[in-house]
C-alpha cells in the first residue's frame, strides 16, 4: 500500500532538479558556462495536472538558463492543452526554443505518420507566444559576436525527420545543439557533428527495478534509457522528463537538467 502511494502520489510529482556539465570541443570561450534548461515529454492532458507542469517552468526559469529548450511531447494527442502550455512556456519569459515528438502530431495515435494537425497548431500557438519552433530547421544566434546554432528535428516517427534539411545552412566547425525527441536518432544524426543532442522520449522507463534498470522502454538502444552519454562525436542527454504517461514513477523522479556548456 505504502509503495504503491509512494509511486503514483509522490515520486511522479518529486523533481530531479540537477547542474550537467557538458565539455564541448573548440567551444568559443564566450560559450563557456552556457546555460540551457532542457525540459522534455510534458505530457500536458488529463493525467499530469497543470499545476506540475508550472512548477516545472517555475524551477526552470529559477536555474536562470540563457536558453530553454523542449524536446517534445508537450502534450498527449489532445488539442486541448495546447493554449495552456503555450501560456506556460511564455511565462518563463526566456529564449524557447521546441521540437516535436510522437505525441505531438496526429491527435490519434502515438505512431503518426503523415498526420500534422495537431504540430501545425501547436507551433501557430507556440509562435504566437514567442517560442522558436524547429521542425526540420536550424536557426543561428550570437554571443558576443559569435555565431552558435540550434537545430531541431522532426519526431522520428513521423514521415518527416530529415536531418538533411534540418542541418542545410549550419556552417561547418560552429557549436551546434541538436533537439531530437526521441534518442534512436542518434546514428542519423551523427554525420552532422553536433556537439550536444538533447532527447526525451524514453522517460527513464518510468518504473526502475534498483540494480536492474527500466523493464520496459520505448526505444531500441536500450542501453541510452537516460542520462549523459558520450558519443563519437559530441554528446546525447535523455531526459526522463516532467510529465508522464502512466500515473506512476518509482526510481525514476522528473528531472529538469540544466546543461552547462565547456571547453573540453
Amino acid at each position: 500500500m505504502a509503495g504503491g502511494v509512494y509511486a503514483t502520489q509522490i515520486e511522479p510529482f518529486w523533481f530531479d532538479v540537477k547542474q550537467v556539465t557538458v565539455p564541448v570541443a573548440n567551444l568559443p570561450s564566450v560559450l563557456e558556462g552556457f546555460r540551457i534548461a532542457h525540459l522534455t515529454d510534458l505530457h500536458a492532458s488529463d493525467t499530469v495536472p497543470l499545476w506540475h507542469l508550472e512548477k516545472a517552468c517555475a524551477i526552470a526559469a529559477d536555474l536562470k538558463p540563457d536558453i530553454v529548450v523542449v524536446t517534445g511531447d508537450l502534450v498527449t494527442h489532445t488539442f486541448d492543452y495546447v493554449d495552456a502550455v503555450a501560456r506556460l512556456l511564455k511565462s518563463m519569459n526566456l529564449p524557447v526554443f521546441v521540437s516535436f515528438g510522437n505525441h505531438d502530431y496526429s491527435p490519434i495515435s502515438a505512431f503518426p505518420g503523415r498526420v500534422t494537425v495537431l504540430a501545425d497548431m501547436m507551433q501557430r500557438e507556440l509562435e504566437h507566444a514567442g517560442c522558436t519552433v524547429l521542425r526540420n530547421r536550424s536557426i543561428s544566434l550570437t554571443k558576443s559576436g559569435v555565431r552558435f546554432w540550434i537545430t531541431g528535428l522532426e519526431d522520428a516517427y513521423s514521415s518527416y525527420f530529415h536531418p538533411p534539411t534540418a542541418f542545410a545552412g549550419k556552417s561547418a566547425g560552429e557549436t551546434t545543439i541538436c533537439l531530437s525527441h526521441n534518442p534512436d536518432t542518434v546514428e542519423d544524426l551523427l554525420p552532422h557533428k553536433p556537439d550536444l543532442i538533447l532527447s526525451g522520449h524514453t522517460h527513464g522507463g518510468q518504473v526502475r527495478v534498483p540494480f536492474l534498470g527500466a523493464p520496459i522502454l520505448p526505444i531500441f538502444h536500450r542501453q541510452r534509457d537516460q542520462g549523459l552519454w558520450k558519443l563519437p562525436y559530441g554528446h546525447l542527454y535523455v531526459s526522463r522528463g516532467v510529465g508522464f504517461l502512466l500515473h506512476a514513477r518509482f526510481w525514476c523522479r522528473p528531472e529538469i537538467p540544466l546543461m552547462v556548456l565547456k571547453r573540453a
